[in-house]
């Protein structure tokens, strides 16, 4: 609960109120080396766990994901061409003991019990973030410009708290069928984490969460359309695409109903410059975490808004900094990692109708809509990725030791295409 708080952007928060700086160091500028010593021990603690209770079966979940090994030996590769080597290894090397960590997670805890941390610590975030906004408004609300007075609890930044209370409301939808005792609060919980994603006005959070809960009830629940899962999938990815092509006609009405302009908040000069830029290193990108590093060309657009406070720490689109990053190949990388992830959810739910399945369905969902404005993808100590590589490697272990002790064909051979079964 510990990691899952600090993935939520805690530290920050805690940093201002022991007197630090609570707005952090420069989002372009390099990472504060507190917070990397505070990453540094609670993720040691957990490699230490993971090797001396789990060394017998590290060998067999790294042979379970060798795509994500592939991604995080990239990761690590294209710091020997970032701008700044050594702030680019430094953070390659936190995403793969966030993935390390993630590991210890899956081989440790059953997905439900994963759920439950999520949901506790998820909760701590919202309440400390409600006493903060109340009491302590320099820590808990933003002070200034556009933004005054939106909620931004202790995660630093109102976008981010509005993703971390959005996620909640997806745990505990998920988990109110799952324990009885739980089912007396999910009302209250369900209501604290609406309000708080309501103040923090989060538009790309509740667009997401939204598009997230529908297919929660449409698609991964069992309990909604009494239809196999291969053609609700298949029907969910078809009205997708529907709705993606008719995009143009319905997005003014969306913008609008965000409370957003047609810059998507100037988020589409960002996109334009940061794109002219990408092409100078389309294959490869300029390394892990190194584009909007201060000093390189990026830097030049942190000001674009005409103010000296004004910076640019992202390109805020998952997809267009995983390009600027890591190249067409990383892009590529991506791709494949999600249709893994795709492939784990549809089969477990085939054979198991565990809420955590249904939540990392829904999960898959919120990242692939909440990227397009906001970054999460690759991003090391973040909450939301840390649940994705969580959910990728815990499903396929629990599925491998459930087929393996029934020693029973699997129900889902029949259910997907061939060309599903290929994949690891």
């Amino acid at each position: 609960m510990v990691v899952f708080v600090t993935a939520c952007r805690a530290f920050v928060s805690l940093q201002g109120l022991f007197g630090g700086n609570h707005r952090g160091t420069s989002e372009l500028g390099d990472s504060s080396p507190a917070r990397f010593a505070w990453l540094a021990i609670l993720y040691g603690i957990g490699l230490v766990l993971l090797v001396a209770h789990h060394h017998r079966e590290i060998l067999k979940l790294v042979s379970q994901n060798k795509l994500l090994v592939l991604v995080i030996a990239y990761i690590l590769l294209s710091t020997t061409w970032a701008f700044d080597p050594n702030a680019s290894l430094r953070r390659a090397a936190a995403f793969g003991l966030t993935a390390a960590f993630c590991a210890y997670l899956a081989l440790r805890y059953s997905p439900l019990d994963i759920l439950k941390l999520a949901g506790w610590s998820l909760l701590v975030v919202a309440v400390l973030s409600l006493v903060s906004a109340v009491l302590f408004p320099e820590f808990g609300l933003e002070l200034y410009g556009r933004k005054m007075g939106w909620w931004k609890g202790i995660c630093g930044i109102n976008t981010a708290f509005g993703r971390f209370m959005a996620l909640g409301i997806l745990v505990i939808w998920c988990l109110r069928r799952a324990d009885w005792r739980l089912q007396r609060f999910d009302v209250l919980v369900f209501g604290l984490f609406l309000l708080c994603t309501y103040h923090a006005h989060a538009a790309s959070s509740l667009a997401a969460v939204f598009g997230a809960f529908c297919s929660i009830l449409a698609i991964w629940s069992r309990s909604v359309f009494n239809i196999e899962l291969a053609p609700k999938v298949l029907i969910g990815t078809l009205v997708g695409l529907v709705l993606l092509a008719t995009v143009p006609f319905y997005f003014g009405d969306v913008l609008l109903l965000l409370g957003r302009d047609e810059t998507l908040t100037n988020r589409v000069f960002i996109w334009r410059a940061a794109f002219e830029q990408g092409w100078h290193n389309p294959i490869f990108g300029v390394g892990y975490s190194s584009f909007w590093i201060e000093g390189n060309a990026a830097s030049a657009f942190h000001n674009m808004f005409g103010s000296a406070n004004t910076e640019v720490g992202n390109g805020h689109n998952g997809y267009l900094d995983v390009w600027l990053e890591l190249g067409f190949v990383g892009l590529g990388l991506l791709l494949l990692l999600m249709v893994q992830a795709l492939t784990r959810v549809i089969r477990y739910l085939a054979v198991s109708g565990e809420p955590f399945a249904e939540f990392y369905g829904g999960l898959l969902v919120f990242i692939v809509i909440y990227s397009i404005a906001e970054k999460v993808i690759f991003v090391h100590s973040e909450f939301t990725w840390m649940m994705f590589m969580t959910g990728l490697m815990v499903l396929r272990w629990r599925h491998g030791m459930a087929t393996h002790k029934e020693n029973v064909r699997p129900e889902w051979d029949g259910a997907l295409p061939n060309i599903s079964r290929r994949v690891p």
